[in-house]
């Protein structure tokens, strides 16, 4: 991969081996540019799969998950979708009109 990640910026290195070190949803959204939620709500929709629950519960990504889920970014833009969704009615209109 060229480049796909920054690890070094993020202060992450990937091993050779993948597995020894495990990143949570804080590091994962860190490295890809979102907040943690994002990350688990990308789990719960099934769009996530990390390598790893610790015994706790919480979900635990190799450097090899986050290049796959950087990979499968430009696949899907759930921002635009959702905002496109959001803004049915025109603004220009407003709520001036309407009383209560």
């Amino acid at each position: 991969m060229s480049g796909s990640l920054n690890f070094e910026r993020s202060g992450l290195t990937p091993t050779t081996e993948g597995q020894d070190e495990l990143l949570g949803p804080v590091e994962v959204g860190r490295i890809l540019g979102v907040k943690p939620q994002v990350v688990v709500n990308w789990i719960r929709e099934g769009r996530a799969h990390p390598s790893a629950v610790d015994g706790i519960g919480r979900n635990r990504f190799t450097a090899e998950d986050v290049v796959r889920l950087r990979a499968g970014l430009g696949q899907r833009r759930t921002r635009s979708t959702r905002a496109s969704s959001v803004r049915d009615e025109p603004e220009e209109g407003g709520n001036a009109g309407q009383g209560g």
